[in-house]
């Protein structure tokens, strides 16, 4: 057989460039301008190609783009532009995948795949008059064939990073649209991003058809937003008007009692539903954990060891039933239940969890000494699993020096663990060290300027040390841009504003906020709002609630007595 001498040339000239280790990036422009005199785009196609993945598999993934953005004329593969565009993604690299993309639509014009990227592109760069191109297409095609997965806007938009956009595009055009799956995809949306404040106004609105689905869903909205008691009559009314047993719905029904701390409802319930099929352990398992998070732990113990009984996933069940021992303050039982976990999903979180037990019972040397002693440092990778596992113990002991020293030795040889960069900046800031928690959060943002955590961390440590407001507010923004939907972001910007003397948005901010989430720091910015509003009997009542909750919280307990009054809240 005939070899053709222009393919063996590009073959050759690859195969030392992969195994060439001196290659560096100064040498990359110069593939570009490589160019065989008398070859077509057959073999120059060929080349780019080898040469993308060539650099792909040498993890120089911004070359392979740079590579490929620049003779994309010499590509036409469907899964040569997805592959592309998914590296571009990754880096953030969106003119690239914008480039890549409308040379795609220059190929075939009518490629769903094509359409749904440029969608989302144009989305998360704000270019909405783009984005209805786009979008226009893929919902007439919708209409066309009448394929769901055309508007599954849920799935086309879930990399997206900028959530804001989404919000802002949707409810801007949405109304557009009379059509109950395109309405649905979007407050599945709202929903997976904790967006139920305007999820529940699209119920509210009338237009949503009432089913079984969305009864379900207006609940899960409801329950979210504190409203725990509009989402139990929800579901009881539907279960009532049901002409079969609807067990999920019951289910669902059952993590609102639980809840609302309604006890005798829950155990009832709970028992009916084991009851059903008390052989189905996979279901069982789903009603202990639903009873395990929800902080019933008598009725989760209950279940659990049904399950032990039932020799289910024997490792997994003592993991939890380790846990609930431990929230119960019985430390030697919580030890007995994680020594019994020899494998399974739980056996990397055994040493952490017991660990902390053996802190709790005994003091913070035994339970370092334990740590030593289980992990057998042979690599890197055993190190960083060492000194993170003390680093979590000493965190969980708010030692804040020795958080530190632990910090600076995982830094020295992991300079870009951010889990570690976050605890050393968190500790700065309790030494009152903000310039070099500057640096840490600074550099977590350098690593990834879409790191909603970092941004509104940052943001608020700077705004409870009365520094820089305004750009501690410019950060939280940021980071609300990305995650509007988080009660941590929403009290943030809520407490910036009120700092600022904001006092009405802070206020519509921070009852957002608690309506989300009622944790004690949240409680407390939402109290002192109030009270600067002269809203005393509610402030109050808030604070009642809370302490219900949380008797024993020394930050709520604090706040009781200081009895704080709109003259003492000077800021």
């Amino acid at each position: 057989m005939m070899i053709n001498s222009k393919f063996v040339a590009i073959i050759s000239l690859l195969f030392l460039f992969s195994c060439s280790s001196s290659v560096d990036n100064e040498q990359v422009p110069k593939l570009k301008e490589i160019s065989y005199q008398g070859s077509g785009d057959k073999y120059k196609s060929i080349y780019y190609k080898i040469t993308t993945e060539l650099l792909l598999h040498k993890g120089r993934v911004s070359d392979a783009i740079d590579i490929f953005s620049s003779n994309i004329r010499f590509f036409s593969n469907q899964n040569d532009f997805i592959n592309m565009i998914n590296n571009a993604r990754d880096l953030r690299q969106f003119e690239a995948v914008i480039k890549i993309v409308n040379k795609w639509l220059e190929i075939d014009d009518k490629d769903i795949h094509a359409h749904k990227i440029a969608f989302s592109i144009y989305i998360e760069l704000g270019k909405f008059d783009l984005a209805n191109k786009h979008f226009n297409f893929l919902y007439n095609e919708y209409l066309e064939k009448n394929q769901k997965s055309y508007i599954d806007i849920e799935t086309i938009l879930s990399r997206n990073i900028i959530k804001m956009n989404v919000i802002k595009y949707f409810e801007n055009n949405l109304s557009r649209y009379d059509n109950q799956t395109l309405l649905l995809s979007y407050i599945d949306l709202l929903q997976k991003n904790n967006l139920d404040e305007l999820a529940v106004l699209y119920f509210k609105n009338g237009k949503i058809k009432k089913d079984r689905i969305t009864t379900r869903k207006y609940s899960k909205s409801l329950s979210k937003l504190n409203k725990s008691n509009m989402a139990i009559q929800n579901l009881e009314s539907y279960l009532e008007n049901s002409l079969v047993t609807d067990r999920e719905v019951s289910f669902e029904l059952l993590g609102l009692y639980l809840k609302a701390n309604k006890h005798d409802k829950s155990k009832l319930l709970a028992d009916k539903l084991v009851n059903i099929d008390y052989s189905d352990n996979d279901f069982i398992f789903r009603v202990a954990l639903l009873c395990f998070d929800n902080k019933n732990f008598n009725l989760s113990e209950k279940y659990f060891n049904i399950l032990l009984a039932h020799s289910y996933a024997s490792d997994n069940i003592n993991f939890f039933l380790g846990q609930i021992d431990y929230e119960k303050g019985r430390y030697e039982e919580a030890l007995l239940h994680y020594d019994k976990i020899q494998q399974g999903t739980f056996i990397n979180t055994k040493i952490l969890n017991a660990s902390k037990a053996l802190y709790k019972k005994y003091g913070i040397e035994k339970a370092l000494l334990f740590i030593e002693n289980e992990i057998d440092v042979k690599n890197e990778t055993d190190l960083l699993r060492l000194l993170s596992l003390k680093l979590s113990i000493y965190e969980e002991a708010k030692k804040i020096d020795n958080i530190i020293d632990v910090s600076n030795k995982i830094l020295v040889d992991f300079p870009d663990n951010t889990r570690t960069l976050y605890a050393r900046a968190i500790a700065y800031e309790k030494k009152g060290n903000i310039l070099n928690m500057s640096k840490d959060f600074e550099k977590m943002i350098e690593l990834d300027p879409y790191n909603s955590i970092a941004l509104n961390a940052y943001g608020y440590s700077l705004s409870i040390n009365n520094e820089q407001l305004d750009k501690a507010e410019t950060l939280i923004k940021r980071a609300m841009d990305i995650d509007p939907g988080n009660p941590a972001i929403i009290d943030s910007l809520a407490w910036i504003l009120y700092l600022n003397g904001s006092y009405e948005t802070a206020y519509e901010y921070s009852s957002l906020a608690y309506s989300k989430d009622q944790d004690p720091e949240i409680v407390e910015h939402y109290y002192k709002i109030l009270l600067k509003m002269n809203r005393v009997k509610k402030a109050e009542a808030i604070l009642k609630e809370s302490l219900m909750n949380n008797p024993n919280n020394k930050q709520l307990l604090e706040l009781l007595n200081s009895n704080q009054n709109v003259s003492a809240i000077k800021m």
